[in-house]
């Protein structure tokens, strides 16, 4: 993704909830969904989004109360900037890890 797709997951409600929901200890995509009022195929979809794109990640499993295996995910984002630079759009991501990462930068056409 680039910078501006990345900006706009960022600052899309639920991603952020999910994030700041599961920073300190793994979660269910169920648990998120439940306790932070995200419609569940949403929730499913987000996370999907964000594993794909290393914000979070996958912990563990979990035995559900029906006998179910599911799985808990960890946020994996510390802090996360945006930059203007020269024309560009970037984002900095700190990771748990201490792993910084960077986003492709991203130049808006500018139509004349």
């Amino acid at each position: 993704m680039n910078a501006y797709e990345l900006s706009k997951l960022l600052v899309d409600e639920y991603s952020a909830k999910i994030l700041i929901y599961s920073r300190d200890r793994p979660r269910t995509v169920q648990d998120m969904c439940q306790r932070l009022d995200i419609p569940v195929t949403l929730g499913y979809r987000r996370v999907n989004t964000l594993l794909s794109e290393g914000l979070l990640e996958c912990e563990g499993k979990v035995l559900t109360q029906k006998g179910k295996w599911t799985r808990t995910y960890l946020s994996q984002v510390r802090r996360a900037q945006i930059f203007f630079d020269d024309g560009k759009v970037r984002l900095k991501f700190e990771l748990r890890t201490g792993q910084v990462k960077w986003s492709e930068d991203w130049i808006a056409s500018v139509a004349v």
